[in-house]
């Protein structure tokens, strides 16, 4: 039932079914890296085996940490969740809500300075996640992991995948070594288009530089609320060089970086777009409509949608229905669940729309109504 993503608003759902209920941010994790060792090549292999196994596993979720994972998840030989496909298939479909989950692998293989060894653990670690992930159950969808340091060899991973239907989009890190609008990246935006596959931008970065304008945090604490900002420089980045003109096409995923934030930034940007429109002519509309347009964000986390009334106020703000899509962060561990925003609302259209329909609008998948209450 997984199918590619089509950017195409006017195709309808086929007649029997639904749009599909889509987690579309769900966390695999990497055992070890011994576990790459089958996907790559005997050069790389060995490589790996004479480093004695570096592993690239990034600390964005600190073990032990409240966030790193919910307590009620099935958990694997090492103490960790998630690095067991059967338990993570079991932890996501229980409540037999979710139809599709969208695999976001964060192993950071974009944290690997040499090119040719980066691109060559990217490829692994996409290989892994189709054998020993996508294989398992037609429910796992997976976005394709990229080697962010070469934009070409990263439109080449997108090709790649390309023709494989469980990848439904592209994965990318919210701190990145130039930003996305500059014109070096274009061949990623490229490459998305020509595939027709939504880009999904999650926290995380690569590292090759501090992790904020200003430096190097301090504490775990600085850096989590400072992906906000590195996400605000990244849309400003993408709607100010003009990829939403160049790639026209292009539908974008804001993930694990909550959404409260987005009207008070839409607010400036448009205002101070009207100051300096000579500055960049061919953004041609207000950036909130190129935004509203072109970018979704996930559901979790919540950031406060969750309590009475808040979710219509926010959704009010943003000035659109069609920018929230559900996600349950899993496993991490948030302050409400991951359905909790439903305490946000008492809108059952509003709940749909995050639930199905603009999930159907990236990604067209659909299941079944049969045998469904009406």
């Amino acid at each position: 039932m997984a199918a590619n993503a089509v950017i195409d608003k006017a195709k309808t759902v086929p007649q029997g079914t639904r749009p599909a209920v889509v987690d579309c941010d769900v966390h695999p994790v990497l055992p070890s890296p011994n576990a790459l060792l089958p996907y790559l090549d005997e050069y790389w292999g060995d490589q790996l085996v004479a480093a004695l196994a570096p592993s690239y596993e990034p600390n964005y979720h600190p073990r032990g940490s409240a966030i790193a994972q919910r307590p009620d998840v099935a958990i694997g030989p090492d103490g960790r969740a998630a690095t067991r496909p059967e338990d993570l298939v079991k932890d996501v479909f229980a409540d037999g809500f979710t139809d599709f989950a969208i695999l976001n692998c964060l192993y950071g293989v974009q944290q690997i300075h040499q090119p040719r060894r980066e691109q060559a653990h990217t490829r692994a670690l996409n290989t892994w996640i189709a054998r020993e992930w996508l294989d398992l159950d037609p429910r796992l969808l997976a976005s394709i992991v990229v080697p962010q340091g070469t934009p070409e060899a990263a439109a080449a991973e997108i090709d790649h995948w390309a023709g494989d239907k469980r990848f439904t989009q592209v994965l990318l890190l919210g701190q990145s070594e130039l930003l996305y609008g500059r014109q070096c990246n274009w061949p990623i935006w490229e490459a998305a288009e020509r595939a027709r596959l939504p880009v999904a931008i999650h926290i995380g970065g690569v590292f090759r530089q501090a992790p904020t304008s200003v430096g190097w945090p301090a504490t775990y604490l600085e850096w989590y609320v400072g992906q906000q900002a590195n996400l605000e420089a990244q849309l400003s980045s993408i709607v100010s060089e003009g990829v939403l003109q160049k790639f026209p096409n292009t539908k974008i995923v804001v993930s694990e970086v909550g959404f409260n934030w987005l009207p008070p930034y839409l607010w400036k940007f448009d205002k101070l777009w009207k100051s300096y429109r000579p500055d960049l002519p061919w953004v041609d509309r207000l950036p909130s409509e190129l935004i509203r347009e072109h970018v979704k964000f996930t559901t979790a986390p919540s950031d406060g949608a969750e309590l009475a009334g808040n979710l219509d106020k926010i959704v009010e703000r943003m000035g659109s229905q069609d920018m929230l899509v559900y996600s349950s962060d899993y496993p991490h561990r948030h302050h409400t669940g991951p359905r909790g925003i439903e305490g946000g609302t008492k809108n059952k259209e509003l709940l749909d729309r995050i639930y199905r329909h603009n999930a159907w609008d990236l990604y067209q998948l659909s299941v079944p109504t049969s045998g469904e209450a009406a």
